[in-house]
């Protein structure tokens, strides 16, 4: 398909304001992921602190969805399935150090398969061009790549800002941009202060292992700064990427670009005894920001509906007019981004973990080894730990931090294991056990200041 017929949206999804582009018109897109940004924390859902005022704008001017999920609680496995709209069992990124086979076709692929030109900019070690992530990609800008206490949203805004600059419009453009800042460690910023006045033990930058040893002499106070910090981290990183935004306005390309907000995974701060991520399935960690502005398109529309990231792609290819793709393991989002949205449906969706520590670090195998799957519905979640063979059930109506295990005492128990379980049972027929890399130490001892080894 040439890139000039490429995304022909309102051929299929109708318009909601003005008359939109033409078929013909070539319709860029730029995709945001905040590494480590939970939807809780997002300012649209605490208008009180108006932390996130260019997310918050971008969903007033198209398409919010309350109710989008990771399928699965970090970095690695969670943007390799946004990728290819497989879950990480299918694409086979499960463990740390894992790498994205090249016989998944990427999103990047997909688009440069149609003329696109391709860019991505990062700054999450993990996401290194070494581990496949780069697959489809013309550029892939590693440059703002930094350790643990390394603050980097103003680096990549700049990065995409330099790309942009330099591309010529001959063709339209896919572009990646992964802010990390959110990720751990926290840091003051002045300029967004959230933390108000505080005396505890608790300080910016503090060793994520530091934190964790201190974690059941924490107060609610302290929790309650070190949450502040953290949402500091989120403010800092909406404000560049409101500086990319306007600068799409600029250029005079944002009438012409569909922009995707998102996350990879949230994070816990102890409603379940933990700081941090990759362990658990709750939706502290699972419940992502998802935004979608298209041009011309709805403003101001909310979705109920549970949504994951497995449908970016299939809803890309949707607008494209393209088939679905039937090994894809996502769903099109177009009818909610037409004239008249569906009203919200019920749906079922997964989530699964298999994080390990490295076998030579025994006393972190208890804190830091999880194999576990989830089954979503709007209500309920069953969550399935593979190594104890242990169930929890929660009905998130009316208990939405998911602190009252119902197992053994809920009628949809019964109906919602055999789903479970016979879907694990695909799920191990799919698995493909892939050899990872071989980090050097000076990777390792970064992984161990991000909290990913002990």
């Amino acid at each position: 398909m040439a890139a000039a017929a490429v995304f022909a949206l309102f051929a299929t999804a109708g318009c909601g304001r003005g008359s939109g582009p033409s078929a013909s018109d070539e319709i860029n897109v730029l995709l945001v992921v905040i590494d480590t940004a939970g939807a809780e924390h997002m300012g649209y859902e605490l208008p009180d602190l108006g932390h996130t005022p260019n997310i918050d704008r971008l969903a007033r001017d198209g398409v919010l969805f309350t109710r989008a999920y990771s399928p699965a609680p970090w970095t690695q496995p969670a943007v390799a399935s946004l990728f290819t709209s497989r879950m990480p069992s299918r694409h086979g990124v499960l463990r740390l150090f894992d790498v994205l086979d090249e016989e998944h076709t990427t999103m990047a692929e997909w688009f440069e398969e149609r003329g696109f030109r391709t860019a991505g900019v990062i700054s999450h070690m993990l996401l290194e061009s070494r581990y496949g992530y780069a697959q489809g990609f013309e550029s892939w800008d590693a440059t703002p790549v930094g350790g643990h206490d390394a603050i980097t949203s103003h680096a990549v805004t700049d990065r995409a800002i330099r790309w942009l600059d330099r591309h010529d419009r001959s063709a339209p453009f896919f572009l990646f941009v992964h802010y990390f800042d959110p990720h751990f460690a926290y840091w003051h910023h002045p300029e967004f202060r959230l933390t108000g006045d505080y005396r505890g033990p608790v300080r910016p930058g503090m060793g994520i292992w530091e934190l964790r040893e201190a974690r059941e002499r924490l107060g609610p106070e302290d929790l309650r700064y070190l949450v502040a910090l953290y949402r500091e981290e989120i403010a800092y990183t909406d404000h560049h990427i409101g500086r990319l935004l306007d600068h799409l306005r600029r250029r005079q390309l944002d009438g012409e670009t569909l922009v995707i907000v998102t996350a990879d995974h949230g994070e816990e701060f102890m409603r379940h005894g933990w700081i941090g991520h990759t362990r658990t399935l709750y939706d502290e960690l699972l419940r992502v920001p998802f935004v979608m502005r298209l041009p011309g398109g709805p403003e101001g529309r909310v979705v109920e509906t549970p949504v994951s990231l497995l449908d970016v792609l299939p809803t890309l290819m949707a607008l494209a007019g393209e088939p679905a793709d039937p090994a894809a393991e996502g769903r099109s989002l177009l009818p909610w981004l037409g004239a008249k949205a569906p009203a919200p449906a019920a749906r079922e969706l997964r989530a699964e973990v298999s994080f390990a520590s490295r076998p030579e670090d025994p006393a972190a195998l208890s804190q830091k080894t999880a194999f576990k799957t989830a089954w979503l519905r709007p209500d309920l979640k069953l969550i399935h730990d593979l190594v104890e063979d242990r169930f929890e059930l929660y009905d998130r109506s009316t208990d939405p931090e998911e602190l009252r295990d119902l197992s053994g005492a809920h009628p949809a128990e019964a109906e919602l294991r055999a789903a479970l379980l016979a879907w694990e049972r695909t799920r191990e027929a799919r698995g493909v056990e892939r050899p990872g890399l071989q980090p050097s130490p000076e990777e390792l001892e970064r992984l161990r200041a991000l909290g990913y080894l002990r």
